[in-house]
């Protein structure tokens, strides 16, 4: 098999229309509401020029004809089930507020995407190359526009439990393919009175409410669902897994473990403090020179996943400044993606500044250096900060 792949044609413009913005069509679901704090407007100007030539990316040194794996298309890494190749990977909205802590399935995401929500809180985009590999997750939350365009940029299918009222007509119009829970959902149950943790649900049912956790937290901290029962649910809405590539084109450029962006890097970087809002301001990275790896923590504390009791940690954090602000509901909020912005990319201790864009709902993110070259990413589980640009310098670096 050839794993010879296009990662990204980049456009050479940039839009001047929110992601939103796409052909209305009618699409009939109920509204899903949720108490949420309203956030003021914010008067942001972000510029950012970012003109790219179409680049051409292998898996040259990614690939060993010895191993009977293949690789995965959200990390790089040759783990993936062979069986999985060509078939779209799904990504779970999973709640982030501190009261629903700690979760379940985050540290077994491929990679993830934290992004800001209503009064700053934030959610995160728990994002998985192959269905079949998602374990217990939640607790889920509902769909944001931008959660949806990161799902749909990654061609990957969009799970959420509940929706924002302008993702109706978002997902008809932009043509995202997703399930939404909240419609699917059973009553209480614990996985751990089944064998293997497979939870028995009744018929057009495949997400349901942890037991324990309505026993100790308000009922939107509860549902859950498992890779399982989401492939079930994706069956049942009959929406194909099927990308009509012969394989799945890699999110990032990745290189096995010899990035030239990072060895070049002239920067250090043992910890980051990502600073979201007043409301989450201690999003924390520290390196572990051991294991190569960055670990989690938030409001204080390490993020674990009660799965498995293991910390949060990732081979490379990005840090994605760009125009955030008030939606003109003035409740929820809106990313202007197709603007890009400016950031960060970290990984072994070092810490390279960089550009982004996102010129299409369709597209993945694309990441250049300083000299407008799409930068060279090692191979591993990856963490995407979202965040306004407002907010930057409250980010704090230690080298």
């Amino acid at each position: 098999m050839n794993f010879k792949k296009v990662i990204a044609s980049i456009m050479t413009f940039t839009l001047i229309l929110p992601m939103a913005a796409c052909k209305k069509t009618d699409e009939s679901e109920s509204q899903v509401t949720e108490a949420s704090v309203i956030m003021s407007s914010e008067s942001e100007t972000t510029t950012t020029e970012t003109t790219t030539e179409a680049t051409t990316t292998t898996t040259t040194g990614l690939y060993d004809p010895n191993n009977s794996l293949a690789i995965n298309p959200i990390t790089g890494l040759q783990d993936m089930d062979p069986s999985n190749v060509g078939l779209k990977g799904v990504s779970v909205v999973v709640n982030n507020v501190s009261v629903s802590l700690p979760q379940k399935g985050v540290s077994e995401a491929d990679c993830i995407y934290e992004y800001e929500t209503e009064g700053g809180v934030t959610r995160l985009l728990c994002v998985y190359a192959d269905v079949n590999t998602v374990p217990e997750i939640g607790s889920l939350r509902s769909a944001r526009l931008v959660s949806a365009d990161l799902a749909a940029g990654m061609d990957t299918i969009f799970i959420h439990f509940g929706r924002e009222p302008r993702a109706v007509n978002h997902f008809s119009d932009c043509h995202i393919k997703h399930v939404d829970g909240n419609y699917l959902c059973a009553g209480k149950y614990d996985s751990s009175d089944y064998e293997n943790g497979y939870v028995e649900l009744p018929s057009g049912c495949f997400f349901w409410r942890d037991k324990k956790w309505t026993k100790k937290r308000a009922i939107e901290h509860t549902a859950v669902s498992s890779g399982a029962h989401i492939a079930e649910a994706i069956a049942y809405k009959d929406i194909s897994l099927e990308t009509g590539l012969e394989e799945t084109p890699m999110i990032l450029n990745f290189v096995p473990d010899n990035s030239v962006d990072i060895a070049n890097a002239t920067e250090t970087c043992t910890a980051i403090n990502v600073y979201f809002s007043a409301s989450n301001d201690d999003a924390l990275f520290e390196y572990n020179a051991t294991d190569g790896m960055y670990y989690k923590s938030e409001y204080g504390n390490p993020q674990m996943d009660m799965n498995n009791d293991q910390q949060v940690c990732v081979k490379n954090v990005f840090v994605l400044y760009g125009r955030v602000q008030a939606a003109d509901d003035g409740y929820r909020t809106d990313y202007f993606l197709n603007e890009g912005g400016e950031g960060y990319y970290i990984c072994d201790g070092k810490l390279v500044h960089i550009n982004w864009i996102k010129n299409d709902i369709h597209e993945p993110i694309v990441i250049t250096n300083d000299a407008g070259e799409v930068i060279e990413v090692n191979r591993g589980t990856s963490y995407f900060c979202m965040v306004r640009q407002s907010q930057k310098d409250k980010t704090t670096i230690t080298p």
